[in-house]
């Protein structure tokens, strides 16, 4: 027999007092619990919305960084300017060329034992003094039937160049004699003689001649020719 008083309303088993039994609404038996649990998750969900706000938008004047670090970049180094060419160098060239031609003429006159100081060879790669230099060394080899043996190396550079004329300094290493055209015994040894030369060059007709030539004692290292 129960000890509960009849006019006390019935209270389904699992709801807290005072929260669990029938609203005197009329809410058609449903309580406040479930609409309490309802709120706090939405305010929940509302308060983690604004920290993510408040996270990603940090400092309007600072750049945002992701997550992860700043994102880099490939950083080129400035190119170094190409060295310009040389305005000169093809012209350089020509005046080079002409100054071993002026040797290779000289010599070949000089080894041909039917030559004489007058040959059209000398002339077309020398002028002036250096025509009139060359010619007087072959008078006095010719005239005791002497020819030229041996070589000469040169390491020729353009040091001054003009519109129409050009200086060169060069390192001889000359190793030439004589011997006697018509027996072939040797007159003058070829004796190694390294000298500085500074030569004149000159254009004439659209071709580059030796116009000076002038030697000195100085030291200098030869090269190959």
């Amino acid at each position: 027999m129960s000890d509960r008083s009849p006019t006390e309303p019935h209270r389904p088993v699992g709801y807290p007092p005072g929260q669990g039994g029938p609203s005197s609404a009329g809410d058609g038996g449903r309580g406040l619990w479930p609409i309490v649990l309802v709120l706090v998750a939405l305010a929940a969900a509302i308060a983690l919305v604004a920290g993510a706000i408040v996270f990603t938008s940090g400092d309007p004047g600072k750049e945002q960084v992701p997550l992860g670090g700043p994102a880099t970049s490939a950083v080129t180094a400035p190119a170094t300017a190409p060295t310009a060419a040389d305005p000169q160098a093809a012209t350089k060239a020509e005046v080079i060329a002409a100054y071993r031609a002026a040797w290779d003429d000289f010599l070949a006159v000089a080894r041909d034992g039917k030559a004489t100081a007058d040959d059209d060879r000398l002339r077309a790669h020398h002028t002036g003094d250096s025509l009139a230099t060359r010619q007087l060394a072959l008078v006095k080899r010719k005239s005791g039937d002497e020819i030229y043996v041996g070589e000469v190396r040169l390491n020729p550079s353009v040091i001054e160049l003009g519109s129409d004329t050009a200086t060169i300094r060069d390192c001889v290493d000359d190793a030439t004699g004589t011997v006697d055209v018509n027996t072939g015994e040797i007159v003058e040894p070829a004796t190694r003689v390294i000298k500085t030369a500074t030569v004149k060059m000159k254009l004439i007709g659209g071709v580059w001649k030796q116009a000076n030539y002038g030697s000195e004692e100085t030291p200098c290292t030869p090269a190959g020719r």
